[in-house]
């Protein structure tokens, strides 16, 4: 399998919503290939390494809260989550700096 690699930390959760959905059999007609499969599966090895909570806040859909008001405590958990994740991915090497 080739090295994980992404411009951001958005590009790797849009991603990685594609290929779960997919693999759910949710999305469409998409056909996961070998690759895919490999790849869904060190994509769940980098995400199980956040809590429920924070793997829950950051595929949330995003759609949902866009232009409305969003709870400062809430927003808050959202963000050390993605600065969370964030950090994971640079140290793996997954996002460049």
């Amino acid at each position: 399998m080739k090295q994980l690699a992404y411009s951001s930390t958005a590009a790797f959760l849009a991603h990685y919503r594609l290929l779960s959905n997919a693999a759910t059999g949710r999305g469409g007609i998409y056909q996961m290939s070998a690759q895919d499969d490999e790849t869904l599966d060190a994509m769940h090895r980098l995400m199980n390494a956040l809590t429920p909570e924070e793997r829950t806040l950051l595929l949330a859909d995003t759609a949902s809260t866009d232009g409305k008001c969003v709870p400062s405590e809430a927003r808050r958990r959202l963000e050390r989550a993605q600065l969370k994740l964030r950090r994971l991915l640079l140290t793996k090497g997954v996002v460049r700096s």
